[in-house]
């Protein structure tokens, strides 16, 4: 068994022994020699999307994990540390109370015109 250098995966035989093989047709050696070389060039796809796909699977796991580690830490010292931080960061903008106050007067003007104009 021989250990190809870029992955350490196996790489496929070059030669079968067989019994059999003194007795193939020009036409048998054909088909296995197009057998044999579409093999190798599926497997070395296989072997060049795996060498891809390792590296980025390790990272994945590596950024989700520390997704989850920094996301614990930071609400663990927002809530547990700081009251003022959490209003902080959850109050309203003096601009967006003026804005929603003005709405909800429009709207309730709106609704007072739709009734208006329904009792006509």
């Amino acid at each position: 068994m021989r250990i190809s250098s870029i992955g350490g995966l196996n790489s496929p035989p070059r030669r079968f022994h067989s019994t059999k093989a003194k007795h193939l047709t020009e036409r048998e050696v054909l088909e296995a020699n197009v057998l044999r070389q579409l093999l190798e060039h599926y497997f070395r796809i296989v072997q060049a999307s795996v060498i891809d796909s390792v590296p980025k699977a390790v990272m994945l796991t590596l950024v989700n994990s520390m997704q989850d580690s920094v996301y614990t830490h930071l609400m663990g010292s927002i809530y547990l540390h700081d009251d003022d931080a959490l209003a902080g960061l959850t109050r309203e903008s003096e601009e967006v109370v003026r804005r929603r106050n003005e709405v909800i007067k429009l709207n309730l003007a709106l609704r007072k015109a739709i009734a208006v104009m329904r009792d006509l």
